[in-house]
Protein backbone atom coordinates (compact mmCIF):
# COMPACT_ATOMS: atom_id res chain seq x y z
CA UNK A 1 0.00 0.00 0.00
CA UNK A 2 3.14 2.33 0.66
CA UNK A 3 4.64 1.73 -2.15
CA UNK A 4 1.18 2.54 -4.14
CA UNK A 5 1.10 6.06 -2.39
CA UNK A 6 4.67 6.66 -3.32
CA UNK A 7 4.50 5.56 -6.84
CA UNK A 8 1.12 7.92 -7.22
CA UNK A 9 3.13 10.73 -5.30
CA UNK A 10 6.33 10.17 -8.08
CA UNK A 11 3.66 9.95 -10.63
CA UNK A 12 2.37 13.21 -10.04
CA UNK A 13 5.57 15.27 -9.38
CA UNK A 14 6.38 13.52 -13.15
CA UNK A 15 3.47 14.90 -14.58
CA UNK A 16 3.55 18.50 -13.68
CA UNK A 17 3.59 21.35 -15.58
CA UNK A 18 7.15 22.46 -13.50
CA UNK A 19 8.49 19.33 -14.51
CA UNK A 20 7.66 20.02 -18.00
CA UNK A 21 8.62 23.56 -18.52
CA UNK A 22 12.00 23.14 -17.21
CA UNK A 23 13.47 19.92 -17.47
CA UNK A 24 11.81 18.71 -20.73
CA UNK A 25 10.85 21.43 -22.60
CA UNK A 26 13.97 22.37 -23.62
CA UNK A 27 14.34 18.98 -26.02
CA UNK A 28 10.98 19.48 -27.32
CA UNK A 29 8.75 21.65 -29.89
CA UNK A 30 5.77 22.21 -31.33
CA UNK A 31 5.76 20.23 -34.66
CA UNK A 32 3.08 22.42 -36.32
CA UNK A 33 1.94 26.49 -36.65
CA UNK A 34 1.15 28.30 -33.75
CA UNK A 35 -1.27 31.11 -33.81
CA UNK A 36 -3.30 33.53 -32.11
CA UNK A 37 -6.89 32.97 -31.60
CA UNK A 38 -7.80 36.29 -32.58
CA UNK A 39 -6.12 35.73 -36.11
CA UNK A 40 -7.45 32.60 -36.57
CA UNK A 41 -11.16 33.57 -35.57
CA UNK A 42 -10.71 36.33 -38.44
CA UNK A 43 -9.95 33.40 -41.07
CA UNK A 44 -12.88 31.44 -39.66
CA UNK A 45 -15.45 34.08 -40.29
CA UNK A 46 -14.28 34.61 -43.72
CA UNK A 47 -13.61 31.14 -44.74
CA UNK A 48 -15.16 27.75 -44.59
CA UNK A 49 -14.13 25.29 -42.03
CA UNK A 50 -11.13 22.42 -43.49
CA UNK A 51 -12.27 19.39 -43.63
CA UNK A 52 -8.84 17.61 -42.58
CA UNK A 53 -7.76 20.04 -39.31
CA UNK A 54 -7.06 20.34 -35.84
CA UNK A 55 -9.73 21.23 -33.03
CA UNK A 56 -9.95 25.19 -32.23
CA UNK A 57 -12.11 27.43 -30.88
CA UNK A 58 -12.03 29.64 -32.85
CA UNK A 59 -14.20 27.50 -35.27
CA UNK A 60 -17.13 28.84 -33.80
CA UNK A 61 -16.86 31.83 -35.48
CA UNK A 62 -17.82 30.01 -38.47
CA UNK A 63 -21.64 30.73 -39.25
CA UNK A 64 -22.58 27.50 -40.76
CA UNK A 65 -20.62 25.59 -38.08
CA UNK A 66 -21.81 27.34 -35.50
CA UNK A 67 -25.22 26.90 -36.91
CA UNK A 68 -24.85 22.76 -36.04
CA UNK A 69 -23.69 23.72 -32.71
CA UNK A 70 -27.48 25.91 -32.18
CA UNK A 71 -29.69 22.78 -33.69
CA UNK A 72 -28.25 20.95 -30.93
CA UNK A 73 -27.91 23.33 -28.31
CA UNK A 74 -31.00 21.21 -26.78
CA UNK A 75 -28.48 18.30 -26.07
CA UNK A 76 -25.24 19.90 -25.26
CA UNK A 77 -23.62 23.51 -24.87
CA UNK A 78 -20.45 24.24 -26.90
CA UNK A 79 -19.30 28.19 -26.33
CA UNK A 80 -16.15 29.08 -25.97
CA UNK A 81 -16.04 28.92 -22.46
CA UNK A 82 -17.03 25.58 -21.77
CA UNK A 83 -15.55 24.06 -25.32
CA UNK A 84 -14.67 20.37 -25.37
CA UNK A 85 -12.68 18.64 -28.11
CA UNK A 86 -15.36 15.68 -28.10
CA UNK A 87 -18.55 18.05 -28.48
CA UNK A 88 -16.03 19.41 -31.19
CA UNK A 89 -15.43 16.37 -32.95
CA UNK A 90 -19.51 15.74 -32.87
CA UNK A 91 -20.15 19.11 -34.38
CA UNK A 92 -16.98 18.45 -37.12
CA UNK A 93 -18.10 15.42 -38.10
CA UNK A 94 -22.05 16.51 -38.98
CA UNK A 95 -20.65 19.73 -40.75
CA UNK A 96 -18.30 17.72 -43.33
CA UNK A 97 -21.52 15.73 -44.26
CA UNK A 98 -23.37 18.43 -44.69
CA UNK A 99 -20.98 20.39 -46.69
CA UNK A 100 -20.14 17.51 -48.96
CA UNK A 101 -24.06 16.62 -49.42
CA UNK A 102 -23.78 13.14 -48.06
CA UNK A 103 -26.82 14.23 -45.84
CA UNK A 104 -28.95 12.59 -49.35
CA UNK A 105 -32.14 11.25 -47.98
CA UNK A 106 -32.04 8.05 -49.46
CA UNK A 107 -28.33 7.16 -48.10
CA UNK A 108 -27.34 5.05 -45.35
CA UNK A 109 -24.53 5.41 -42.41
CA UNK A 110 -22.82 3.67 -40.47
CA UNK A 111 -20.67 4.86 -37.16
CA UNK A 112 -17.72 2.57 -35.91
CA UNK A 113 -17.40 2.77 -32.00
CA UNK A 114 -20.73 4.58 -32.07
CA UNK A 115 -21.82 4.31 -28.42
CA UNK A 116 -24.89 6.16 -27.82
CA UNK A 117 -23.52 9.22 -29.43
CA UNK A 118 -25.98 12.53 -30.06
CA UNK A 119 -25.18 12.43 -33.57
CA UNK A 120 -26.66 9.20 -34.05
CA UNK A 121 -30.00 10.41 -33.17
CA UNK A 122 -29.82 13.63 -34.83
CA UNK A 123 -28.97 11.73 -38.35
CA UNK A 124 -32.52 9.78 -38.10
CA UNK A 125 -33.89 13.42 -38.85
CA UNK A 126 -31.16 13.39 -42.37
CA UNK A 127 -31.13 10.22 -43.44
CA UNK A 128 -32.56 6.52 -44.47
CA UNK A 129 -30.69 5.20 -41.58
CA UNK A 130 -28.32 5.38 -39.35
CA UNK A 131 -26.60 2.23 -37.76
CA UNK A 132 -24.20 2.46 -34.68
CA UNK A 133 -21.43 -1.22 -34.07
CA UNK A 134 -19.69 -1.60 -30.63
CA UNK A 135 -18.83 -4.10 -28.52
CA UNK A 136 -20.73 -2.53 -25.87
CA UNK A 137 -18.76 -3.77 -23.00
CA UNK A 138 -19.05 -1.07 -20.38
CA UNK A 139 -15.25 -0.24 -20.50
CA UNK A 140 -15.50 3.85 -21.12
CA UNK A 141 -16.10 6.36 -17.95
CA UNK A 142 -19.35 7.82 -18.45
CA UNK A 143 -21.06 4.45 -19.54
CA UNK A 144 -21.27 5.37 -23.41
CA UNK A 145 -21.24 1.91 -24.22
CA UNK A 146 -23.42 0.29 -21.52
CA UNK A 147 -24.54 -3.15 -22.46
CA UNK A 148 -28.06 -1.87 -22.30
CA UNK A 149 -27.70 0.42 -25.35
CA UNK A 150 -27.90 -1.31 -28.46
CA UNK A 151 -31.32 -2.83 -26.57
CA UNK A 152 -33.09 0.44 -25.52
CA UNK A 153 -30.98 3.56 -27.54
CA UNK A 154 -34.47 5.45 -26.47
CA UNK A 155 -33.40 4.91 -23.19
CA UNK A 156 -30.50 7.20 -23.95
CA UNK A 157 -32.14 9.67 -26.06
CA UNK A 158 -31.44 13.47 -25.74
CA UNK A 159 -34.01 14.26 -28.12
CA UNK A 160 -37.05 12.77 -29.24
CA UNK A 161 -36.04 11.10 -32.71
CA UNK A 162 -37.24 8.55 -35.42
CA UNK A 163 -36.57 5.06 -33.68
CA UNK A 164 -37.48 3.06 -37.45
CA UNK A 165 -33.87 4.86 -38.73
CA UNK A 166 -31.27 3.95 -35.78
CA UNK A 167 -30.20 0.63 -35.37
CA UNK A 168 -26.99 0.28 -32.33
CA UNK A 169 -25.48 -3.61 -32.79
CA UNK A 170 -22.55 -5.08 -30.89
CA UNK A 171 -20.42 -5.76 -33.21
CA UNK A 172 -16.43 -6.14 -33.65
CA UNK A 173 -15.06 -3.01 -36.02
CA UNK A 174 -12.67 -5.87 -37.34
CA UNK A 175 -15.69 -8.05 -38.39
CA UNK A 176 -17.98 -5.99 -39.91
CA UNK A 177 -20.84 -8.31 -40.31
CA UNK A 178 -22.54 -6.49 -43.18
CA UNK A 179 -22.35 -7.18 -46.98
CA UNK A 180 -20.06 -5.32 -49.30
CA UNK A 181 -20.76 -2.12 -50.50
CA UNK A 182 -23.89 -1.62 -47.65
CA UNK A 183 -23.31 2.00 -46.73
CA UNK A 184 -22.90 5.68 -48.31
CA UNK A 185 -20.42 7.13 -45.53
CA UNK A 186 -18.69 5.94 -42.41
CA UNK A 187 -17.72 7.48 -39.32
CA UNK A 188 -15.75 6.87 -36.14
CA UNK A 189 -15.50 9.39 -33.43
CA UNK A 190 -12.89 9.14 -31.20
CA UNK A 191 -12.50 5.01 -31.29
CA UNK A 192 -9.72 4.15 -33.57
CA UNK A 193 -6.93 5.39 -31.16
CA UNK A 194 -8.22 2.20 -28.62
CA UNK A 195 -8.22 -0.47 -31.33
CA UNK A 196 -4.91 -1.20 -30.21
CA UNK A 197 -1.77 -2.24 -32.65
CA UNK A 198 -1.40 -0.57 -36.08
CA UNK A 199 -2.27 -4.13 -37.31
CA UNK A 200 -6.17 -3.98 -35.59
CA UNK A 201 -6.70 -0.65 -36.73
CA UNK A 202 -5.64 -1.74 -40.44
CA UNK A 203 -7.65 -4.63 -40.12
CA UNK A 204 -10.66 -2.09 -39.26
CA UNK A 205 -10.17 0.16 -41.89
CA UNK A 206 -9.99 -2.96 -44.60
CA UNK A 207 -13.86 -4.14 -43.05
CA UNK A 208 -15.04 -0.71 -43.43
CA UNK A 209 -13.58 0.14 -46.99
CA UNK A 210 -14.96 -3.34 -47.89
CA UNK A 211 -18.54 -2.16 -46.56
CA UNK A 212 -18.51 1.49 -47.94
CA UNK A 213 -20.00 2.27 -51.38
CA UNK A 214 -17.40 3.61 -53.95
CA UNK A 215 -17.41 6.91 -54.17
CA UNK A 216 -18.54 7.18 -50.11
CA UNK A 217 -16.69 8.73 -47.53
CA UNK A 218 -14.95 7.98 -44.62
CA UNK A 219 -14.76 10.63 -41.54
CA UNK A 220 -12.65 10.01 -38.55
CA UNK A 221 -11.68 12.26 -35.42
CA UNK A 222 -8.89 10.78 -33.28
CA UNK A 223 -6.09 12.11 -31.39
CA UNK A 224 -2.85 13.94 -33.21
CA UNK A 225 0.35 14.36 -31.36
CA UNK A 226 1.52 17.75 -31.64
CA UNK A 227 4.78 17.69 -30.29
CA UNK A 228 8.03 16.42 -31.06
CA UNK A 229 8.31 14.12 -27.94
CA UNK A 230 4.66 12.52 -27.67
CA UNK A 231 4.27 9.44 -27.63
CA UNK A 232 1.30 7.29 -27.00
CA UNK A 233 -0.09 7.54 -23.74
CA UNK A 234 -1.96 4.19 -21.20
CA UNK A 235 -4.87 2.67 -23.17
CA UNK A 236 -4.86 5.25 -26.30
CA UNK A 237 -2.41 5.58 -29.48
CA UNK A 238 -1.45 9.10 -30.40
CA UNK A 239 -0.83 9.21 -34.12
CA UNK A 240 1.62 10.82 -36.69
CA UNK A 241 -0.40 12.64 -39.10
CA UNK A 242 1.76 11.33 -42.62
CA UNK A 243 1.38 7.75 -40.51
CA UNK A 244 -2.76 7.88 -39.55
CA UNK A 245 -3.20 9.19 -43.32
CA UNK A 246 -0.79 6.09 -44.72
CA UNK A 247 -2.26 3.82 -42.66
CA UNK A 248 -5.90 4.32 -44.44
CA UNK A 249 -4.19 4.84 -48.22
CA UNK A 250 -2.65 1.42 -47.37
CA UNK A 251 -6.44 0.19 -47.79
CA UNK A 252 -7.16 2.07 -50.50
CA UNK A 253 -8.78 4.93 -49.24
CA UNK A 254 -7.73 8.76 -50.80
CA UNK A 255 -7.79 12.35 -49.11
CA UNK A 256 -11.30 13.74 -49.77
CA UNK A 257 -9.27 17.06 -49.65
CA UNK A 258 -6.02 17.49 -50.16
CA UNK A 259 -5.52 20.26 -47.65
CA UNK A 260 -4.62 20.14 -44.16
CA UNK A 261 -5.11 22.45 -41.74
CA UNK A 262 -2.92 22.08 -39.06
CA UNK A 263 -2.96 25.33 -37.45
CA UNK A 264 -2.94 25.45 -33.23
CA UNK A 265 -4.19 28.53 -31.10
CA UNK A 266 -1.69 29.64 -28.93
CA UNK A 267 -3.73 30.54 -26.37
CA UNK A 268 -5.40 26.56 -25.76
CA UNK A 269 -1.72 25.57 -26.24
CA UNK A 270 -0.65 27.96 -23.16
CA UNK A 271 -3.82 26.50 -21.29
CA UNK A 272 -3.54 22.44 -22.03
CA UNK A 273 -5.03 20.04 -19.95
CA UNK A 274 -2.79 18.22 -17.88
CA UNK A 275 -3.87 14.37 -17.30
CA UNK A 276 -5.44 13.46 -15.72
CA UNK A 277 -5.38 15.78 -12.53
CA UNK A 278 -7.00 18.94 -14.89
CA UNK A 279 -9.51 16.13 -17.10
CA UNK A 280 -12.34 18.04 -16.15
CA UNK A 281 -10.54 21.20 -16.87
CA UNK A 282 -12.60 23.61 -19.47
CA UNK A 283 -11.54 24.53 -21.84
CA UNK A 284 -10.70 21.14 -23.05
CA UNK A 285 -8.79 21.26 -26.29
CA UNK A 286 -4.81 20.65 -25.91
CA UNK A 287 -3.98 17.92 -23.58
CA UNK A 288 -0.75 16.58 -21.79
CA UNK A 289 0.19 13.31 -20.54
CA UNK A 290 3.83 13.73 -19.53
CA UNK A 291 5.92 14.33 -22.85
CA UNK A 292 2.91 14.17 -24.91
CA UNK A 293 1.33 16.94 -26.16
CA UNK A 294 -2.19 16.17 -28.16
CA UNK A 295 -5.37 17.16 -29.22
CA UNK A 296 -8.44 16.14 -31.60
CA UNK A 297 -7.91 15.87 -35.29
CA UNK A 298 -10.73 15.12 -38.20
CA UNK A 299 -9.47 13.35 -41.17
CA UNK A 300 -11.66 12.76 -44.20
CA UNK A 301 -11.16 9.98 -46.80
CA UNK A 302 -12.84 8.87 -49.43
CA UNK A 303 -13.51 5.59 -51.52
CA UNK A 304 -13.07 5.86 -55.19
CA UNK A 305 -15.83 5.26 -57.31
CA UNK A 306 -19.24 7.31 -58.01
CA UNK A 307 -22.31 4.93 -56.65
CA UNK A 308 -23.18 7.38 -53.63
CA UNK A 309 -25.59 10.01 -53.79
CA UNK A 310 -25.12 13.77 -53.10
CA UNK A 311 -27.16 16.54 -52.79
CA UNK A 312 -27.77 19.93 -50.80
CA UNK A 313 -28.44 20.11 -47.52
CA UNK A 314 -32.16 19.64 -47.03
CA UNK A 315 -34.50 21.92 -45.01
CA UNK A 316 -34.48 20.48 -41.42
CA UNK A 317 -36.99 19.90 -38.58
CA UNK A 318 -36.15 21.57 -35.09
CA UNK A 319 -35.80 19.10 -33.27
CA UNK A 320 -38.52 18.87 -30.64
CA UNK A 321 -36.54 19.12 -26.64
CA UNK A 322 -37.31 16.67 -24.28
CA UNK A 323 -40.65 17.09 -22.07
CA UNK A 324 -39.64 16.06 -18.42
CA UNK A 325 -43.59 16.29 -17.13
CA UNK A 326 -44.95 13.84 -14.54
CA UNK A 327 -48.26 13.45 -12.80
CA UNK A 328 -47.38 12.30 -9.13
CA UNK A 329 -49.76 11.27 -6.43
CA UNK A 330 -48.10 9.76 -2.79
CA UNK A 331 -50.75 8.43 -0.53
CA UNK A 332 -49.33 8.12 3.30
CA UNK A 333 -50.88 4.59 5.12
CA UNK A 334 -50.81 3.84 8.38
CA UNK A 335 -50.14 7.70 9.34
CA UNK A 336 -51.24 7.44 12.97
CA UNK A 337 -48.66 4.62 13.66
CA UNK A 338 -45.64 6.26 12.41
CA UNK A 339 -42.86 5.58 15.77
CA UNK A 340 -39.22 5.28 15.79
CA UNK A 341 -37.66 2.51 13.22
CA UNK A 342 -40.44 1.45 11.91
CA UNK A 343 -41.16 1.45 8.02
CA UNK A 344 -42.93 4.19 6.39
CA UNK A 345 -45.47 2.92 3.66
CA UNK A 346 -46.85 4.56 0.73
CA UNK A 347 -49.54 4.07 -2.33
CA UNK A 348 -47.96 6.01 -5.09
CA UNK A 349 -49.98 7.08 -8.69
CA UNK A 350 -47.67 8.21 -11.57
CA UNK A 351 -48.22 8.93 -14.98
CA UNK A 352 -45.95 9.23 -17.79
CA UNK A 353 -46.90 13.02 -19.53
CA UNK A 354 -42.99 13.10 -21.31
CA UNK A 355 -43.10 12.64 -24.53
CA UNK A 356 -40.21 9.66 -23.98
CA UNK A 357 -40.33 6.29 -22.44
CA UNK A 358 -39.76 6.22 -19.07
CA UNK A 359 -36.86 3.16 -18.41
CA UNK A 360 -36.82 2.00 -14.97
CA UNK A 361 -33.63 -0.64 -14.90
CA UNK A 362 -30.10 0.12 -14.83
CA UNK A 363 -27.78 2.88 -14.30
CA UNK A 364 -27.40 6.48 -15.82
CA UNK A 365 -30.72 7.50 -17.17
CA UNK A 366 -33.26 5.56 -15.51
CA UNK A 367 -36.24 7.22 -14.09
CA UNK A 368 -36.89 6.77 -10.52
CA UNK A 369 -38.64 8.16 -7.51
CA UNK A 370 -36.35 10.70 -5.13
CA UNK A 371 -37.04 11.84 -2.03
CA UNK A 372 -36.02 14.52 -0.02
CA UNK A 373 -36.44 15.41 3.56
CA UNK A 374 -37.49 18.46 4.57
CA UNK A 375 -38.47 20.73 7.61
CA UNK A 376 -41.62 22.29 8.08
CA UNK A 377 -40.07 25.51 6.76
CA UNK A 378 -39.07 23.85 3.30
CA UNK A 379 -35.25 23.86 4.57
CA UNK A 380 -33.54 20.69 3.16
CA UNK A 381 -32.47 18.54 5.63
CA UNK A 382 -31.24 15.63 3.81
CA UNK A 383 -31.27 15.74 -0.49
CA UNK A 384 -31.00 11.99 -0.85
CA UNK A 385 -32.90 10.51 1.78
CA UNK A 386 -34.18 7.94 -0.02
CA UNK A 387 -35.16 6.64 -3.55
CA UNK A 388 -38.33 4.62 -4.72
CA UNK A 389 -38.09 2.30 -7.75
CA UNK A 390 -40.95 2.15 -10.32
CA UNK A 391 -41.98 -1.33 -10.59
CA UNK A 392 -41.77 -1.32 -14.68
CA UNK A 393 -40.96 1.01 -17.98
CA UNK A 394 -43.93 3.22 -18.50
CA UNK A 395 -44.85 4.25 -22.76
CA UNK A 396 -45.84 7.75 -22.62
CA UNK A 397 -49.37 8.76 -21.23
CA UNK A 398 -49.03 5.22 -19.45
CA UNK A 399 -49.91 4.87 -15.77
CA UNK A 400 -49.31 2.53 -12.80
CA UNK A 401 -50.24 2.64 -8.90
CA UNK A 402 -48.42 0.69 -6.61
CA UNK A 403 -47.01 0.24 -3.02
CA UNK A 404 -43.58 1.11 -1.68
CA UNK A 405 -42.35 1.42 1.81
CA UNK A 406 -38.85 3.01 3.39
CA UNK A 407 -37.12 2.44 6.44
CA UNK A 408 -37.24 4.86 8.53
CA UNK A 409 -34.64 6.11 11.11
CA UNK A 410 -36.02 9.62 12.09
CA UNK A 411 -36.09 10.59 15.47
CA UNK A 412 -39.26 11.79 16.93
CA UNK A 413 -40.54 15.15 15.40
CA UNK A 414 -42.48 16.57 12.21
CA UNK A 415 -40.79 16.79 8.70
CA UNK A 416 -41.63 17.06 4.92
CA UNK A 417 -40.76 14.87 2.13
CA UNK A 418 -40.57 15.98 -1.19
CA UNK A 419 -41.75 13.61 -3.73
CA UNK A 420 -39.84 14.23 -7.06
CA UNK A 421 -39.19 12.40 -10.41
CA UNK A 422 -35.46 11.99 -11.78
CA UNK A 423 -33.74 10.55 -15.01
CA UNK A 424 -30.76 9.49 -13.24
CA UNK A 425 -27.32 11.52 -13.54
CA UNK A 426 -29.24 13.52 -15.98
CA UNK A 427 -32.29 15.85 -14.16
CA UNK A 428 -34.69 15.93 -11.56
CA UNK A 429 -37.96 16.25 -12.97
CA UNK A 430 -39.00 19.87 -10.92
CA UNK A 431 -35.81 21.59 -12.60
CA UNK A 432 -37.80 21.68 -15.89
CA UNK A 433 -40.83 22.78 -14.64
CA UNK A 434 -42.45 19.20 -13.30
CA UNK A 435 -44.56 19.47 -9.80
CA UNK A 436 -43.48 17.32 -7.13
CA UNK A 437 -45.54 16.46 -4.48
CA UNK A 438 -45.35 17.03 -1.07
CA UNK A 439 -46.50 15.26 2.51
CA UNK A 440 -45.65 15.85 6.28
CA UNK A 441 -44.92 13.18 8.55
CA UNK A 442 -44.89 12.83 12.12
CA UNK A 443 -42.69 10.58 14.19
CA UNK A 444 -44.55 9.86 17.30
Amino acid sequence: MEKMVLFEKIKHVCLSNKVYDFIIKPFDEIIYPVISKEELQKEREKEKIPFNKIANISDLCNKEWKGIVNELQSSFSLTEENFHRKNWEFIQILYILKQTGALFPENRGLAIGAGREVILYYLTYKIREIIGIDLYEGYFQGGEDLSDVPEHPQKYLPFPYNEKRLKLMKMDALDIDFKNESFDFVFSASSIEHFGSNRKIFKSSEEIYRVLKPGGLLIITTELKLNKLGKNIPNTKIFKLEKLINLFEKTGFRLYKKNIDIKIEKEMLDNWVKLSAEINKLPHVILRYFTTIFSSFSLVLIKPGNKVKYGTWSGFDKIEKLKYKGEIEVMLQDKENLTENSEIGFSIKLKNNSNFKWFVEGGSHRIAIGIKLLDLNNKIINDAFDELKIPKDLDIGESIVFNATIKNNLRKGKYRLFFDLKREIITWFSEKGSSPFLIDIEIV
